[in-house]
C-alpha cells in the first residue's frame, strides 16, 4: 500500500517487517538533520500490530537531492507524497521531522490522522558556531552533534555507527538542515493544530531539552507528554522499548 505514494518517484522507504494489514493503524516515520529513514529501524522491526514505515528526505541516503532549505519545503514534499497515495496514517517527526511534521499538519491536517512530536519543538535554535562548523570543519562538528546526541552511557558502536551515517549527508546538506531547524517557528501557531498528538522527550535531552516539548504540549489543544527518564535526543535508538510502548498506546486509539 506504501507503495501508491511513491507515484513513480526515487525514494527512499522503509516498511515494517509482517506486510501491510489494512485492518492495522499506519504510522510515517520522518527523520531529523542528517539522518536517514534507518534512524528507525527498533520501530520498523518492533511495531508488530502497525503499519509502519519510514522516508528518506531529500538529498538523504537513497533520496536522491538536492536537500532542501526550509521546514516550509520538506513539509511540501512530505505532503505531496501523502497526497500521491490513498494512506492517511499518524505521522511522526523526530527533531527536525517534527518541525516538518508540525508545519504539515498545520497546512493540511487531511492528509494525516494524528501526530507524534519526538524530540523536538516549537522552535529549534541553532548555535551559529555550529552551522560555520559544518562548512568549515566537518567532520569534527559531525563528531560532536553525533555526542550531544546520545546519553553518556551509550554504547561506542551506536555512536560510531551515527557519525558514519550523518557524514554520509554531507555538509551542505547537513548545514541546510540545520539553518532550517534555526529559521523555524511555530509558537505562535500550535494552538491551530487540531490533530491528536502525542510528544514524546528524553529527559536528558540536551539538543531539544524537555521544556520545548512541555510548551508544545501546553499550546496543542490535544496533546499528550511523556518523558523518557534518562533518555537522550536519539530516544527511537536509545530508549526504544520505552518510546515504541508509547507509540503503540498512542497508536491503539485509530
Amino acid at each position: 500500500m506504501w507503495q501508491q505514494h511513491l507515484a513513480g518517484r526515487e525514494i527512499g522507504l522503509y516498511q515494517g517487517r509482517g506486510g501491510f494489514d489494512p485492518a492495522r493503524p499506519s504510522l510515517l516515520l520522518i527523520h531529523g538533520a542528517g539522518g536517514r529513514g534507518e534512524y528507525f529501524l527498533p520501530q520498523l522491526s518492533n511495531l508488530k500490530d502497525i503499519n509502519v514505515a519510514a522516508l528518506d528526505l531529500p538529498g538523504h541516503h537513497s533520496t536522491p537531492g538536492p536537500g532542501l532549505q526550509r521546514v516550509e519545503d520538506y513539509a511540501r514534499w512530505v505532503g505531496e507524497f501523502l497526497a500521491a497515495g490513498p494512506l492517511r496514517p499518524v505521522v511522526l517527526g523526530h527533531s527536525l521531522g517534527g518541525a516538518i511534521v508540525q508545519e504539515l499538519a498545520l497546512a493540511h491536517p487531511e492528509l494525516m490522522r494524528g501526530v507524534i512530536l519526538m524530540s523536538t519543538g516549537p522552535r529549534l535554535p541553532v548555535n551559529p558556531a555550529l552551522l560555520a562548523g559544518i562548512k568549515e570543519n566537518f567532520q569534527p562538528t559531525v563528531e560532536m552533534i553525533v555526542s550531544w546526541a546520545y546519553s553518556r552511557g551509550v554504547d561506542k558502536a551506536l555512536l560510531r555507527q551515527g557519525v558514519e551515517q550523518m557524514a554520509q549527508t554531507g555538509p551542505q546538506v547537513l548545514h541546510d538542515d540545520f539553518a532550517a531547524c534555526d529559521y523555524f517557528d511555530a509558537t505562535e501557531r500550535l494552538e491551530k493544530l487540531v490533530l491528536p498528538a502525542l510528544i514524546v522527550v528524553g529527559s536528558q535531552d540536551k539538543m531539544t531539552p524537555p521544556a520545548l516539548s512541555q510548551a508544545m504540549a501546553q499550546a496543542i489543544p490535544e496533546a499528550e507528554l511523556r518523558i523518557i527518564e534518562g533518555g537522550g535526543h536519539m530516544i527511537q535508538l536509545e530508549n526504544f522499548r520505552e518510546v515504541n510502548q508509547a507509540i503503540a498506546e498512542f497508536m491503539g486509539r485509530f
